[in-house]
């Protein structure tokens, strides 16, 4: 058995990823996700259907990318018990995903998404809502060209998988009684589990692709991801495992950091990463299925770079020697295709090195960013009419049923602006840049945030802050605070004026380790990746609108 260090250095030698192969190909062989778009994990935020565009989905088919996939939180956007009818909003987004995507050849996914934060649970009652959801996705892309497949649902968990292969079974029956055209992708419980995939009944259905998701070892694939308990104080995790490099394990480690640590040297072997998919490649063969795993990545923040483009070249050469499709997770964020988190203009943004290991193409050129533009145009406009391109739109407003929107219309002058009916404390809006910006001369100039606000609270108090990337740390804010007050509660707009030079450093919420720092006096104006709107120790019962964001 070749070592895995063995395999670095035969990266293209094909024996060296040797296996069993499936049998039923699939006309498309590599992928990426397109998160962060239709997955409002925050709440009800229509603020995402404005992350991504037809140049984005040209970008990534530029790479060589042949399938999509589009996860897609149905339940959340619909309406909810007990019908869960789809809004128009939401038919309007993946209906330009098909349409670009059979422009341009390119196969999609749309995947029924769901929560998978640690410690999410799958609804009790997601029988329920797949058999309302699944009618209203079938009737509308069964006339669609072969280039559209479905996906059941991503990473069914905290749900008996005996029971969820019934379930399955019955939403199989239930798409095929409208649709019997596109191909559905089927996958097991526990995550997704490889293992558990095995386990899977017979569907009596001959266009079915299986699918497992491929984030082994686990531990240098997670590792220090702040949603993952277990991990999220393990960094510096080498690839391949060599005893030297290891860090040490945590003070008072819990018994799963205990457990993940002591097991990695078996679970990074070669031994440990090929089995598994071997018996996955036997196990579709017998059913004459296609396999695919629609997931896999290494999470970029605190992983080796060098380590992490070695991972992906011998994962992506062990699915394509066994003819396994392979879509990566996923194409900007943490697990992204880009060089870091915060960048993301392409093609310059790209990480060369890492598309060329996943056998993608790195394409030439250059794009320009927000700033770039801004600073061309001396215009620094962030939302007005709507929100400016090139900028990302985020909330945290857990509540669904607020309905958070991007685009509510003034009926007086026909402007678009924020609108958030209701909020409980420490919610927020997020206008993020896309990549780390130089506000330094604005800030020097003497340039003010203008914004214009209507409310009817009582006692009406907001935070605004600028926060800095975590490259000293922590996330550091410099904001106003306690908060921006004495705004009328009069139901009218009203103009706010905030000199840069009035915001201060006063601290950071380190997400990861769930703390807050005081000031150290470490934000800087040079390296600014986005503006927040808080609403603090205030609740929001009486509507709360936002409108024309501008530095100037």
């Amino acid at each position: 058995m070749l070592s895995i260090l063995t395999l670095l250095g035969l990266a293209t030698n094909c024996n060296a990823y040797s296996g069993p192969k499936v049998e039923k190909k699939l006309p498309y062989s590599k992928g990426l996700n397109i998160s962060e778009w239709l997955e409002p994990v925050s709440g009800f935020i229509d603020g995402h259907f404005d992350s991504f565009g037809k140049q984005d989905f040209i970008d990534i088919k530029n790479l060589g990318v042949e399938v999509v996939r589009i996860p897609t939180h149905f339940d959340t956007f619909s309406s909810g018990r007990p019908d869960y009818i789809i809004p128009d909003s939401l038919w309007q987004r993946l209906d330009n995903a098909v349409n670009w995507c059979e422009e341009l050849k390119m196969y999609i996914i749309i995947d029924f998404h769901n929560d998978c934060s640690g410690n999410s649970k799958t609804p009790p009652d997601i029988e329920k809502r797949l058999e309302k959801i699944w009618p209203q996705i079938a009737q509308r892309y069964k006339d669609r060209s072969e280039y559209v497949i479905y996906e059941v649902m991503n990473e069914p968990h905290d749900i008996d998988c005996a029971k969820w292969g019934k379930i399955q079974g019955k939403m199989i029956k239930l798409i095929r009684s409208i649709d019997s055209k596109h191909s559905i992708v089927v996958g097991a419980a526990d995550w997704n589990s490889i293992h558990e995939l095995l386990k899977l009944p017979m569907y009596d259905d001959d266009n079915l692709i299986y699918n497992y998701h491929e984030y082994s070892p686990f531990l240098f694939t997670h590792q220090g991801a702040e949603w993952s308990q277990d991990v999220t104080r393990l960094t510096g995790i080498p690839f391949p495992y060599v005893k030297e490099k290891m860090p040490p394990l945590p003070k008072n480690a819990t018994d799963g950091e205990r457990w993940n640590y002591n097991n990695y040297p078996v679970d990074s072997s070669e031994e440990k990463l090929v089995e598994p998919i071997n018996k996955a490649v036997e196990f579709v063969n017998k059913r004459h299925a296609a396999l695919m795993s629609n997931e896999f990545g290494v999470y970029m923040k605190y992983a080796n770079p060098q380590e992490r483009v070695n991972w992906y070249r011998i994962k992506s050469g062990y699915l394509d020697e066994r003819n396994i499709c392979r879509v990566s997770w996923d194409y900007r964020g943490g697990f992204g295709v880009f060089n870091s988190i915060n960048s993301s203009r392409f093609p310059e943004d790209i990480n060369v090195k890492l598309v060329k290991a996943m056998g993608y193409r790195a394409p030439s050129g250059k794009s320009t960013s927000w700033f770039q533009d801004a600073q061309k145009k001396n215009d620094y406009t962030i939302y007005k009419n709507g929100l400016a391109q090139k900028l990302t739109f985020s909330s945290y407003i857990p509540e669904a049923e607020n309905l958070c929107t991007l685009y509510k219309k003034d009926s007086a002058d026909e402007d678009y602006y924020i609108y958030i009916p209701k909020a409980d404390k420490y919610r927020s809006l997020q206008f993020l840049f896309r990549e780390s910006v130089d506000f330094t001369a604005l800030a020097k100039a003497g340039a003010c945030l203008e914004f214009e606000v209507k409310h009817n609270e009582p006692n009406f108090k907001m935070s605004i802050y600028f926060t800095d990337s975590d490259a000293k740390g922590h996330p550091w804010r410099n904001g106003i605070f306690p908060g921006v007050k004495d705004i009328p509660a009069d139901g009218k707009w009203h103009k706010l004026r905030i000199p840069l030079n009035r915001f201060t450093d006063y601290g950071a919420w380190d997400n990861g380790e769930q703390k807050w720092y005081n000031s150290e006096g470490k934000f800087t104006w040079s390296d600014v990746v986005n503006l927040t709107f808080d609403t603090g120790d205030n609740t929001i019962s009486k509507g709360l609108c936002i409108r024309n964001i501008v530095i100037k």
